[in-house]
């Protein structure tokens, strides 16, 4: 059962329609990075790894028949919170309440929406060995046979951003910066169906644990290994009916020296 600050949502008249957000990865805070001049060094051991806060919503019915308060009294209630458990389905989570936005009404029924701000993500789950398997590894860990997840499609990797020439030079002499800078990247489509909450929950907790982990992250991709490390953090979506999908991000350690590519993530 849903509990807010102790009490049962029911406590404040509220039914719960759902979430949006709560699985989310959150992304890494500070410098990912310390740029050399002619390549780029990822800050990946322990010590350099910090979380963004992260924010979801709890959205919810209203029905004034349902209690004695009223609709103003609840939200000033809730808006005043201090930092409280949230008790979930998917977790616990020690947040603060950081707005309430009426989504619509009609008759006693108002719809609302309870953003909350998560300010240290918890990111502890215990992980155990990995099976493995002939899919794609991370890690040894097989996306499918380990974590239940689909690779719906991958981003072919001869695609590399581009952003716009730079004027730096490169150790204070004349060779100008390359105008291909940023790192190449594994952009994986997932999807996962799960059977339960409380599966859900486990499942995406772990995987998020191991991306969470200091040092590299192994992909084994068709037959080849690359040093990978994540940055941006990804939106976990429900679609359908007990499925989710989300959008996996990876960088691919290289070295960028004048407009050339040259790869250092591979591992032999």
């Amino acid at each position: 059962m849903e509990k807010l600050n102790n009490k049962l949502l029911s406590y404040y008249g509220l039914i719960l329609v759902g979430y949006n957000g709560i699985l989310d990865m959150p992304s890494r805070l500070g410098d990912t990075f310390y740029d050399w001049g002619d390549w780029q060094q990822p800050l990946v051991d322990d010590e350099d790894i910090f979380w963004k806060s992260k924010e979801f919503s709890l959205n919810v019915v209203f029905d004034e028949r349902r209690t004695n308060k009223t609709l103003k009294s609840i939200v000033n209630e809730i808006s005043n919170l201090p930092e409280c458990l949230l008790e979930s389905k998917y977790g616990n989570f020690q947040v603060k309440v950081k707005a309430i936005q009426k989504v619509n009404s009609y008759e006693n029924i108002t719809k609302l929406s309870i953003l909350f701000n998560e300010r240290i993500p918890q990111l502890n789950a215990t992980l155990l060995g990995p099976v493995g398997g002939n899919g794609l590894l991370i890690d040894g860990y097989d996306f499918k046979k380990d974590f239940g997840i689909v690779i719906r499609k991958v981003k072919p990797l001869d695609y590399v951003p581009i952003t716009k020439q730079l004027s730096t030079t490169v150790f204070n002499t004349s060779q100008i910066l390359s105008d291909h800078r940023n790192f190449k990247v594994f952009e994986l489509d997932c999807a996962m169906a799960y059977s339960s909450a409380s599966e859900l929950k486990e499942t995406t907790d772990k995987f998020k644990k191991l991306l969470s982990l200091g040092g590299y992250r192994v992909i084994t991709f068709e037959n080849e290994s690359y040093n990978c490390f994540l940055t941006e953090g990804f939106k976990v979506v429900f679609v359908g009916e007990n499925v989710i999908k989300f959008k996996l991000l990876l960088n691919i350690t290289a070295n960028f020296v004048d407009s050339g590519f040259v790869a250092s993530g591979f591992v032999n």
